[in-house]
C-alpha cells in the first residue's frame, strides 16, 4: 500500500483486492476501479470513497443493506471496508453498458420501459425495506448486462435523501426511457442526457408531448410520478403496477378509464396502495432476471455496436466521458420572440447568472461569516452548493435572526415567472423575495431587503428538496430565496442549496 490518501493502480486492498484500472472518477471523493480478487481469482468493481470514518457511515449501511437485498436487480456486493483514510465497497464487475448508452441513441417503446423501470423498482424496494436509500438513480447507474439482467449500481444512501426522492427519480428515468431526457426536476449528477423539454411556465412537458403516439395513461402517470403536489407510491407498489400497465402496452384498463372521465390522477385511478390481498399474487416474482425486455435492448445495443466486452458503469461515473457522448440537440430550448408576438405571449427564459449575481443575505444578528461556496448556487452542479452553518436549540437558525437568504442581480428589471430551488434535504421553509435595488451587503442593508423586499411568492412549508417557486410574474431586478427555517441535521439544523434557477421574460 502507498502512502498516499488515495490507493493507486497494483495497491492489495484488505490483502485481497488488487487494483488493476482506474475507471472513473477523476477527484478522491468518489473512484471508481476495475480490480481482481486475487483470493477468488475474479474480476470485481471497488468503488472507492475519501476520506473514510464517519463520513463514509452512510456508504457502508448502504452497502450492508444491498449485500442483503437478495433481488437480480441489485449488483451483488461482495465487502465493504473502512480503512478510516478512505472506505470502499466490492462488487460485482459488470460486462454491459448503462442505460445510458443506449438512451444516447435510441428511446424504449413503453412496454420495454414500463419492465425496465419495475425491475429497477424492485432492488429500489429492497434497499428500502432494508431502511437505507439509494440516493442515485438515473441511467447511468442502471447497467445491462451481456447475460440479460437490469442491474442497479450499489446505492450512496446520501444523508437527507429520502424514500419518495428515489420513487421520483424512478419516475424521471421511467421518463428518460420514454423521451431520451432527464427532467430537471429532479437532481441528479452526469445524466448524460439532454435536459427534458419544458412549457413556457418551465414545467416539464408531458412525454406524450416529447414523443407522439405514446399511451395517454402513461404519459400522465410520468407526470404524476414528477409532481412533487402528489403523494408516490412506494417502490414496491410501484413495481407491480408497472408490470401490470405493461401488459397493456401502456395502456392499462384503468388507466383508460380515468382517462375518458374527470381529469383525476393516474397515481389514484390505478390505485396504488390500495390492493386487495390477492393482488401481489398476479405480478411476477421480484427481480426475474431473465426479462425479455433486457435480451431486447441488449440486443440493440450490441447491434448499434455500444457494449464492448469489459465496459462498466458505476456510481455515476462514465469512463468514455458521458458528456462528449450525448447527442442530437437538446429539446429544452426555448422558442423565440417572432415579429409581432406580443410581449405577454414571449415564453420565460432562464436568466443567465455569474457569481457576481449572488450574494448571501444574513440580517442581524447573523454573524455574516458564511460566504463561502454562494456562487455554486448558479452552476448547475447538484454536487456543489452553498451550506449554512449548524444552528442549535431551534430551526429558526436557533431564534438568532429572522432568517438567511441568496440575492440574486438581474442585472436588470425582468417580469419573473418562476424559480427553481434544490436542496439536498427536505424540511426546510423557503420563500421568495424581490426588490428594485440592493440595500448593500452589509448587515444594515441586509436588514432593510427584510423590512423591505416585497413577497413573491410564499413560503413553502416542509419543502421537499427540489421546489419551484411561481410568482405573478411581478418586474423586478433583484430577488431573495429566503429561508426561515432549517432541516434538522444530527447535531442541529442545517441546509445546503445546491442550484437555483431563474425563469423570467
Amino acid at each position: 500500500m502507498t502512502t498516499a490518501e488515495v490507493p493507486s493502480v497494483g495497491d492489495l486492498l484488505a490483502e485481497r483486492y488488487r487494483l488493476e484500472e482506474h475507471v472513473g472518477g477523476a477527484n478522491g471523493y468518489r473512484q471508481l476501479w476495475r480490480g481482481v480478487d486475487v483470493l477468488l481469482h475474479r474480476s470485481v468493481a471497488v468503488v472507492l470513497r475519501s476520506p473514510g470514518g464517519e463520513d463514509a457511515a452512510p456508504t457502508m449501511t448502504a452497502a450492508v443493506a444491498a449485500s442483503r437485498a437478495h433481488v437480480d436487480s441489485m449488483v451483488d456486493v461482495y465487502d465493504a471496508v473502512d480503512e478510516g483514510r478512505f472506505a470502499y465497497v466490492v462488487r460485482e464487475w459488470v460486462n454491459g453498458s448503462s442505460l445510458r448508452g443506449v438512451l444516447e441513441r435510441q428511446h424504449l417503446d413503453p412496454a420495454h420501459a414500463l419492465e425496465l423501470v419495475a425491475s429497477v423498482a424492485d432492488a429500489v424496494a429492497a434497499l428500502h425495506e432494508g431502511g437505507v436509500t439509494h440516493a442515485d438513480l438515473h441511467p447511468g447507474t442502471i447497467l445491462l448486462s451481456e447475460d440479460d439482467r437490469v442491474m442497479v449500481t450499489e446505492p450512496r444512501n446520501e444523508p437527507g435523501n429520502t424514500q419518495v426522492e428515489d420513487v421520483r427519480a424512478l419516475g424521471a428515468t421511467l421518463y428518460a426511457c420514454l423521451t431520451c431526457t432527464w427532467p430537471r426536476v429532479v437532481p441528479a449528477e452526469n445524466t448524460g442526457l439532454a435536459d427534458a423539454a419544458t412549457d413556457e411556465w418551465g414545467r416539464v412537458l408531458d412525454a406524450d408531448k416529447v414523443v407522439p403516439g405514446l399511451p395517454a395513461a402513461l404519459s400522465k402517470l410520468t407526470a404524476d410520478l414528477l409532481d412533487h403536489t402528489q403523494t408516490p407510491p412506494s417502490a414496491a407498489e410501484l413495481a407491480v403496477d408497472l408490470r401490470r400497465l405493461a401488459e397493456t402496452g401502456g395502456a392499462g384498463p384503468a388507466a383508460a378509464a380515468a382517462a375518458e372521465s374527470a381529469p383525476t390522477s393516474v397515481l389514484g385511478a390505478i390505485s396504488f396502495g390500495r390492493r386487495s390481498s390477492g393482488a401481489a399474487a398476479d405480478s411476477p416474482p421480484a427481480g426475474m432476471k431473465r426479462l425479455a425486455v433486457v435480451a431486447a435492448v441488449i440486443a440493440a445495443v450490441i447491434f448499434a455496436g455500444v457494449v464492448t466486452s469489459a465496459v462498466v458503469f458505476g456510481g455515476g461515473e462514465d469512463p468514455a466521458g458521458a458528456e462528449d457522448q450525448v447527442t442530437g440537440e437538446d429539446t429544452g430550448a426555448e422558442p423565440s420572440n417572432t415579429e409581432g408576438e406580443s410581449p405577454e405571449s414571449v415564453a420565460p427564459t432562464e436568466v443567465a447568472l455569474t457569481a457576481d449575481s449572488v450574494r448571501v443575505v444574513d440580517p442581524p444578528e447573523g454573524d455574516r461569516n458564511q460566504n463561502e461556496g454562494v456562487e455554486n448556487v448558479i452552476d448547475d452542479n447538484a454536487s456543489t452548493g452553498w451550506t449554512t452553518n449548524t444552528y442549535r436549540g431551534d430551526p429558526n437558525f436557533g431564534n438568532l435572526k429572522p432568517g438567511m437568504g441568496i440575492l440574486i442581480d438581474l442585472g436588470e428589471a425582468r417580469e419573473v415567472s418562476s424559480v427553481r430551488v434544490q436542496m439536498t434535504s427536505a424540511g426546510a421553509t423557503v420563500g421568495l423575495l424581490g426588490g428594485a435595488e440592493d440595500p448593500g451587503d452589509s448587515s444594515e442593508g441586509d436588514q432593510a431587503i427584510v423590512d423591505g423586499f416585497s413577497v413573491l411568492a410564499e413560503q413553502v412549508e416542509d419543502a421537499d428538496t427540489n421546489i419551484e417557486l411561481k410568482t405573478g410574474g411581478e418586474a423586478t431586478r433583484f430577488i431573495v430565496v429566503w429561508v426561515t427555517e432549517l432541516p434538522q441535521v444530527s447535531d442541529g439544523y442545517k441546509l445546503t442549496i445546491s442550484d437555483i434557477n431563474v425563469f423570467a421574460r
